[in-house]
């Protein structure tokens, strides 16, 4: 990592006062790479995005699917149009990721209006992030990655193309921020987001080239949402997922703490919630499973839990179940 990346790395986890200020201005412009489809709280954490730019605290650059599923794409598309975005890009895997059935996506889909017919609609999710980064100011972009980073691991090894002339490596070094990654156990174990595509994983880690914040398994485990949205409006595509999904019981919310922080945590705006680890890196093995050193030289870190998880779900559910802003959108 640069000198220039550790010093924004400092300036994004410790702001200042002033910075702080400043920040509760400047909406954090977010690329979203999800693999909405297995789980469920996936949902939750496009919900908790959209609440977030609801409350112009985001700004959602696009949104790219990390599996396959024919589904996965048009229910995001709905959940875009229910919140009034309809327009946000959302891209898509070329058919060499992991295949992964949805209990969930299909319904959604088909009981909600939305502007993607199908997958094989959307651009290929890779170059819709190059198109993104490219036109993004420098340091500009928080990437945050919640399921295998099939994805991220072609955007690193991308060439240049007539976006940008540069590769993928420098692209992103270039253009994001941070990258903020629901995956992995802390200190040490094996998650199923670092596991299903290990060779991902592993180049991901190993080549990435600015600063990172793992929210890790432990953390998410322990944080139930999702009972609450029966008190939601049945026309509510996120209740809809979760009943699909559970009968509308609590799930673990692993997701949704990776998009939280990575909107309010990055400026310090949930430091009593989680504290993060000193600086250092991961060694992933060859069967995905995850290994922390200390390494103050390499920029990442991971989050550990200071708030009791009760509390932490009441915050999530509240912007999963919080009402769009915007009038639902569909139509072209």
């Amino acid at each position: 990592m640069t000198a220039g990346a550790l010093a924004s790395f400092a300036m994004i986890l410790l702001p200042t006062p002033a910075t702080r200020a400043a920040d509760q201005n400047a909406p954090v412009q977010v690329i979203l790479d999800t693999d909405l489809s297995s789980d469920v709280d996936d949902v939750g954490a496009v919900a908790v995005l959209h609440a977030l730019a609801d409350a112009g605290q985001a700004e959602i650059l696009g949104i790219g699917v990390c599996v396959n599923d024919a589904f996965s794409a048009p229910c995001l598309s709905a959940l875009n149009a229910f919140y009034g975005r309809p327009d946000i890009p959302i891209g898509v895997l070329p058919g060499t990721g992991k295949d992964s059935p949805s209990k969930y996506a299909r319904g959604v889909a088909e009981a909600f209006p939305h502007r993607l017919a199908s997958a094989a609609d959307a651009p290929e999710a890779v170059p819709l992030y190059r198109k993104l980064l490219a036109a993004a100011a420098d340091r500009s972009v928080v990437l945050v990655s919640i399921g295998p980073l099939t994805n991220l691991a072609v955007l690193l090894d991308s060439q240049p193309d007539q976006t940008s002339d540069l590769p993928g490596r420098q692209l992103v070094e270039k253009k994001v921020a941070a990258w903020v990654c629901m995956g992995g156990t802390f200190p040490a174990g094996r998650e199923f987001n670092f596991f299903v595509d290990t060779p991902a994983t592993r180049r991901t880690i190993e080549i990435w080239p600015t600063p990172a914040v793992f929210s890790g398994f432990e953390i998410g485990d322990k944080i139930g949402t999702g009972a609450g949205l029966r008190d939601l409006p049945r026309a509510n595509p996120v209740r809809k997922a979760y009943e699909l999904f559970n009968g509308l019981n609590n799930r673990q919310s692993w997701d949704q703490t990776a998009v939280l922080y990575a909107v309010r945590g990055l400026r310090g705006q949930l430091d009593e919630a989680w504290d993060r680890s000193p600086p250092g890196n991961v060694v992933v093995s060859a069967d995905g499973s995850d290994q922390w050193q200390a390494d103050p030289n390499r920029g990442m870190r991971y989050l550990t839990a200071k708030m009791p998880p009760a509390d932490v779900a009441r915050l999530i559910e509240q912007l999963m179940a919080a009402p769009p802003k915007r009038p639902a959108q569909a139509a072209q």
